[in-house]
């Protein structure tokens, strides 16, 4: 009876390992381009890598009036004309992608110089980690799970992956606004973002009539829950910078962080001195915990005029040309020591 059972279990393996082979060479690659066309490009762009430029809407977005539609990953590639840079580039990206990409690529074989990461203040605030587009990005890296690829389908149709309801990321983000506290080490009114967030929605900005001027609030709102924060060790997207940090050390490959520009003097005209502080405070944390080893921070949080962005209704980092090519001339400076004979100093 045993050694049926150990034969029928083995006959069992041979089909599945069977499926699975078959599976690999027909099927699953056309599921990869469907479900993750990135991680498909780092795989079969990486031979001709040179440089690997991790990106989200910042490097792609373009201003209407712009008369040059390059994107900042292009005006860096164009200071290295001797390199091969690939763009790799999806809306709404973080660390915690940005982590899963850099497993994908084949160590040590090609070996690229090195990686550019984007380096999003706002990821670390509480709407980005529980926004409703995490269900889509954790799906689209289930097919490339360290498994047969069979397996990952089957886990993919399982919905094996962080797939919360929106109601569940919603409940989630507004327990952190609630919960956190905010430090300062001055005297504050609002011990968190819910309070700030309150006092400004309610009356925050009056019009001469003495009517509330919504649309400011609304927009002073935004501000708020969008850099009032500390981060600190308890930060999921801390975690995932630390272990791309760790990824650079183990492979000796430099990654330079791109930390975008933000909005710092509408933020200080539209909500305060307060607000400015913890933008910089935190921007001055990862500046000290990542600038160091393989690890380069490139600090453009103020470099792009507040003219260059683009939404003035929201908060994004998104910029027209002269903005972009701010960004894309620093993180290029920062890059030419370590690529000094290659770079083309007439760009």
């Amino acid at each position: 009876m045993r050694g049926a059972i150990i034969k029928r279990l083995a006959l069992v393996i041979m089909i599945l390992a069977s499926l699975d082979l078959v599976y690999r060479f027909t099927l699953y690659e056309d599921d990869l381009a469907r479900q993750s066309p990135e991680i498909l490009q780092i795989r079969k762009s990486q031979p001709s890598a040179d440089i690997f430029y991790f990106g989200e809407s910042s490097n792609v977005t373009y201003a209407p009036y712009d008369t040059v539609r390059r994107s900042i990953s292009d005006l860096i590639a164009g200071s290295f004309p001797g390199l091969s840079i690939i763009t790799i580039n999806k809306y709404a990206t973080h660390a915690g992608i940005y982590r899963e990409w850099l497993e994908q690529v084949d160590l040590p074989a090609d070996k690229p110089r090195a990686v550019i990461v984007t380096m999003n203040l706002r990821s670390f605030d509480a709407a980005w980690i529980h926004s409703k587009l995490e269900t889509a990005l954790r799906q689209s890296l289930v097919l490339a799970k360290p498994y047969p690829p069979l397996l990952n389908r089957f886990l993919l149709s399982l919905g094996a992956f962080d797939d919360k309801t929106e109601a569940e990321r919603e409940h989630d983000m507004r327990k952190i606004w609630r919960s956190e506290k905010l430090q300062f080490p001055f005297d504050f009114p609002y011990a968190s973002v819910a309070e700030w967030d309150r006092a400004m929605a309610n009356g925050g900005y009056l019009k001469p009539d003495g009517s509330w001027d919504i649309k400011k609030i609304e927009l002073a709102c935004h501000y708020i829950k969008a850099y009032a924060f500390n981060i600190n060790g308890d930060n999921p997207r801390l975690k995932d910078f630390d272990a791309i940090a760790r990824w650079s050390a183990d492979n000796g490959i430099p990654v330079y962080f791109n930390l975008l520009s933000e909005n710092v003097s509408f933020a200080d005209s539209l909500v305060g001195r307060e607000l400015v502080f913890l933008m910089r405070q935190n921007r001055d944390f990862l500046v000290r915990r990542y600038n160091k080893g393989n690890c380069v921070v490139v600090d453009n949080l103020e470099r792009v005029d507040k003219s260059s962005f683009i939404d003035k209704d929201w908060t994004t980092e998104h910029y027209d040309y002269p903005g972009r090519l701010a960004i894309a001339r620093h993180v290029s400076d920062s890059i030419s020591r370590q690529f000094s004979n290659k770079i083309n100093n007439t760009n």
